[in-house]
């Protein structure tokens, strides 16, 4: 087994007793699993994975890669002369030649530790028997081939969905909330006047529950767009192939807006108990002018919390850039093809 750093590397090494028993269930012994630090798995400009393997077979030796990079198979014409493309989510890619396959992560949803334990057997048993039978009577999933790579793909809505998830899950959005200190502190300072200041108590009852709903929806929508914008993580069909863009541009918008929701919770929560401990329930009712709940208590800290989400979303531009590009599968796709443009390099350099 090949994990790469990071998700892959925690599946794969808290699973290597599951491993090591579909080792034994084809007469194999599992050699254990290497972890790659710098990717073994390079990408083309058009998103094509240049592996590392050795070009010749180990016999009886399988080799499968788990990659955290979504694939995509790009399906020309159809039935009736239709000549549309059809993009594919690959689960895997087998080479029979070397004896080694590529799995992708991201397809097998957000929650994937047992459906990558049943594609690893799988993949085994398809490289041991020289067969892809085991793929082709699964539900959903279709071989197609192209040259000496068959590729495993599932067609249609819900595998999309499911990858899209994958790779949300892939880009760890917990992990970017606390690299947003300029976004937080500015939404907090902002979402501090409504506890301190009687008009935005008296507007914040004085508006409708829908209305109240539609500001915080706005406020999110807008913080979500100034962190694309701002941190420049809109992938661009001239810098990355047409259909990886768009993928990525989806994961990165509900990765961001994820984000998002989460500060959004959070600051309300931390305001709404600010609001409880400051403000006394009877000088809320005199300035309000009726008997004051928790319900007022809850108004008055949705209002401040969409305030703040509005003032942390300009905030957002004091982050750190580096930070937040790392949580976007784009990014990591150019590191991937710099590397591999520097093994380029490298290997002409030394032929010369």
């Amino acid at each position: 087994m090949v994990a790469e750093h990071g998700l892959p590397e925690t599946l794969i090494t808290n699973g290597e007793d599951r491993i090591r028993g579909i080792a034994e269930r084809f007469g194999m012994d599992y050699r254990g699993v290497t972890v790659t630090r710098d990717t073994t798995l390079q990408m083309t400009p058009r998103g094509d994975l240049e592996t590392v393997w050795g070009a010749d077979r180990v016999p009886d030796e399988v080799v499968v890669f788990v990659t955290e990079m979504p694939r995509l198979f790009t399906v020309r014409g159809g039935l009736g002369g239709d000549r549309r493309t059809r993009d594919s989510v690959v689960l895997a890619e087998l080479d029979r030649v070397r004896g080694a396959a590529v799995i992708s992560l991201p397809a097998l949803g957000p929650s994937p530790r047992r459906r990558l334990g049943n594609l690893i057997a799988t993949v085994v048993s398809s490289l041991k028997d020289s067969s892809t039978e085991s793929f082709e009577r699964s539900r959903g999933l279709l071989v197609e081939r192209d040259g000496e790579t068959e590729y495993v793909v599932a067609p249609g809505i819900t595998p999309r969905m499911r990858l899209t998830a994958g790779m949300v899950r892939g880009n760890r959005p917990w992990r970017l909330i606390p690299t947003l200190t300029g976004m937080t502190a500015a939404a907090a300072a902002a979402a501090s006047f409504g506890v301190f200041f009687s008009t935005i108590w008296s507007m914040a009852n004085a508006l409708s529950p829908w209305r109240l709903a539609a500001i915080s929806i706005l406020s999110m929508v807008l913080a979500t767009l100034w962190l694309i914008v701002n941190n420049r993580l809109w992938e661009r069909t001239t810098d990355t192939y047409r259909p990886r863009a768009r993928l990525y541009n989806t994961a990165t918008v509900c990765t961001v807006a994820f984000s998002a929701v989460v500060l959004y919770v959070g600051l309300f929560v931390a305001v709404l108990v600010a609001a409880m401990t400051v403000i006394e329930e009877t000088f809320l009712s005199s300035q309000l002018g009726f008997r004051a709940g928790l319900v007022n208590y809850v108004n008055l800290a949705w209002l401040a919390t969409s305030m703040g989400i509005f003032a942390g979303a300009l905030g957002s531009s004091a982050d750190s850039h580096d930070d937040v590009l790392r949580a976007t599968y784009g990014y990591r796709e150019r590191l991937r093809r710099r590397a591999a443009k520097s093994s380029h390099s490298g290997e002409m350099s030394e032929a010369h």
